[in-house]
């Protein structure tokens, strides 16, 4: 499965790229979310683990989160 499987991993990629958010493309971080929002199914469930420790490591702000989830899209 890929990123749009994983409603809060996807959620927090959406709210850290954001301008608003704490990186950009330019940052590692930055760089490493879109390989996550770009990645096939089969490379996802790789950068899954990685994914979940930066969740941990660099949390989202509860609010844009919150704003994020009540996006309808």
């Amino acid at each position: 499965m890929n990123i749009q499987f994983y409603p809060d991993e996807l959620d927090y990629v959406n709210v850290k790229l954001r301008p608003a958010g704490h990186t950009d493309e330019s940052s590692f971080l930055g760089t490493f979310l879109l390989a996550c929002l770009r990645a096939d199914c089969q490379n996802y469930e790789i950068l899954r683990p990685a994914l979940q420790v930066m969740m941990r490591k660099e949390p989202a702000d509860p609010e844009l989160l919150a704003k994020e989830r009540a996006d309808p899209k």
